[in-house]
């Protein structure tokens, strides 16, 4: 622990008389050293997010000139040099994380991975993901150094699920929280589109603990998407009713559950009762305005969206279901203005693609709309049914593109079968 009265130059304390001085003075440089990198590290971030990257640049050669094992200046170093083209200079710089540069790879990981713990502890994501990332490849013994710390990251991987995946593998033999490794598992698997191994992992993690929490959350989204209505309602209640952060969110998945089983009116009640307990949850609004389109009422439905984006007016989930409300007014082409074609998540699900598929094809650009169809089956097949459900009869116009463009690997459940 560092000491206050150890900080200033000539004072000494009583335990430090017992010290070696040599040593108490390395002590100290150490000191000296690691907080004034951390400090040019912190000025390289807040240049580059400013924009300024040649400042950034500077910063960041500060912090590994006083500390050449601050790796994520390091990296971030290499990186920016890379791209401004100074290949020579960069390959310098990543000598410092390169296995080849010294005789002990598995040493360089495991020292990668303690400034991914230090750099996570001190909140800067990125730098973790990208220390831990790095020590992977250069020795698969980094996920057992902390394994719990590789599996807690693992869960930090937007939109790299595979990546992910193979991080918890790595971790898990070594792994001591066994809730957090099945849990990631869960989750990752079921975002690769391979659910009942996803339920294996899950049902697992609920065993080992039951009162934790997240693991509830994503079996709800299982059983959502199979369209499981009562074990989904079962499982989103165990996080409604807890104190967990998710409950929220969980109030909102039961409107949507309800919503995709033709309950209109206790839809309407779900997102209410999110409402009444926490005002501040403008998407409790916007998924009643998604209600709303379902019974036919776009007035009142349009209403609950413009209040709903009142403090969040333009994020992208907000668009989508903007969106929504566009294509059931009949204009397609500002609805092309809400669906990006990029990949949705479990609130909009595929509604990115097959919603701008369905304003596509209002306007005549069929082939367009059946090639984001086919991504949407292709990397989203388990969104796919759920999300035409969710567009009501805006989805019947899909449902034959689906049959044809997916083939065998197209939704099995047909909007036919929704209830009225």
């Amino acid at each position: 622990m560092i000491r206050p009265a150890s900080s200033f130059p000539g004072d000494t304390t009583e335990e430090e008389n017992g010290f070696d001085g040599f040593a108490v003075g390395n002590w100290r440089e150490e000191i000296r050293r690691s907080t004034l990198s951390h400090y040019h590290h912190r000025m390289g971030l807040a240049l580059e997010a400013s924009g300024d990257r040649d400042a950034a640049l500077r910063a960041y050669g500060l912090a590994v000139a006083v500390d050449p094992g601050r790796y994520a200046s390091v990296l971030r170093l290499g990186r920016l040099l890379q791209e401004a083209g100074d290949l020579e200079r960069a390959h310098s710089v990543l000598a410092h994380v390169d296995p080849a540069h010294g005789d002990d790879p598995d040493a360089l990981a495991r020292a990668l991975v303690d400034e991914a713990e230090a750099a996570r502890d001190d909140g800067m994501t990125d730098d973790a993901l990208a220390l831990m990332a790095h020590a992977i490849a250069v020795s698969p013994c980094a996920a057992s150094h902390l394994p719990d710390l590789t599996v807690e990251l693992a869960g930090q991987l937007r939109n790299r699920h595979e990546d992910a995946l193979h991080w918890c593998d790595l971790a898990a033999p070594h792994a001591l929280d066994l809730y957090g490794l099945h849990h990631q598992r869960g989750f990752s698997l079921l975002l690769l589109n391979r659910p009942d191994e996803a339920r294996q992992e899950l049902a697992a993690s609920i065993m080992l603990a039951p009162d934790r929490i997240p693991s509830w959350y994503v079996l709800g989204q299982y059983h959502r998407l199979r369209f499981e209505t009562e074990a989904a309602l079962a499982a989103y209640r165990c996080v409604w009713e807890s104190d967990h952060g998710l409950r929220w969110w969980a109030g909102l998945m039961i409107a949507q559950t309800l919503l995709s089983d033709g309950r209109l009116g206790e839809a309407m009640a779900a997102c209410d009762a999110v409402r009444l307990r926490n005002p501040d949850m403008e998407w409790a609004i916007m998924i009643r305005g998604l209600v709303q389109i379902h019974a036919g009422d776009l007035n009142e439905a349009a209403r609950a969206f413009d209040g709903g984006r009142l403090n969040n007016p333009d994020t992208a989930r907000g668009r989508v279901f903007r969106g929504i409300l566009r294509l059931a007014c009949c204009r397609p082409q500002a609805a092309l203005e809400d669906f990006d074609g990029g990949r949705g998540d479990f609130v909009c699900l595929a509604l990115p693609r097959l919603g701008r598929a369905r304003a596509l094809l209002e306007l005549d650009e069929e082939e367009e709309a059946c090639r984001l169809i086919g991504l949407a089956v292709k990397e989203e097949g388990q969104w796919v049914a759920a999300t035409l459900r969710l567009l009501g009869s805006l989805g019947q116009a899909l449902v034959p593109l689906v049959a044809i463009v997916g083939g065998e690997t197209s939704p099995k459940v047909a909007i036919g079968e929704m209830p009225n």
